[in-house]
């Protein structure tokens, strides 16, 4: 999704600006949804898809800025 080169800096700003909570995810933030759902209170969760994007992935319309 993102280049390695000298076009990478704008990609970045450009996925954030596109981001309806314009900026990206936290490592810990992914981590505490892995944890709840390998935990016992997911126990009935079953054949969810669930989208940890920031709003980018389910067609939330960027705010303006």
């Amino acid at each position: 999704m993102l280049g390695t080169g000298p076009e990478r800096e704008g990609q970045m700003q450009a996925l954030v600006a596109d981001t309806p909570l314009r900026r990206f995810g936290l490592p810990d933030e992914v981590a505490a949804l892995a944890a709840t759902l390998a935990s016992d209170e997911a126990a009935y969760v079953t054949g969810t898809e669930i989208n940890i994007g920031g709003g980018l992935l389910d067609g939330s319309a960027a705010a303006p800025g």
